[in-house]
């Protein structure tokens, strides 16, 4: 069975109203890797065509078994 991608919810802040921020990471972890490649959709806030790029991309390096190690934040 080859690698995938597993998803962790980071908290990064809460309000004084109990409002939660939290960001989604998505790691791959190849047994072979020896880099790690660090890739992020929305950085500059509704930046809505990097979003889904991330997730082709993570489907692609799925499908493929590239021997690096990614972390994405879409």
């Amino acid at each position: 069975m080859g690698q995938n991608f597993n998803h962790e919810t980071l908290p990064l802040h809460s309000t004084a109203s109990n409002t939660k921020f939290e960001i989604d990471v998505w790691r791959y972890n190849h047994p072979d890797a020896t880099q790690t490649v660090y890739l992020q959709g929305g950085i500059h806030g509704i930046e809505l065509t990097g979003i889904p790029v991330v997730h082709e991309f993570i489907k692609e390096i799925e499908e493929h078994q590239l021997a690096y190690n990614f972390i994405c934040v879409p």
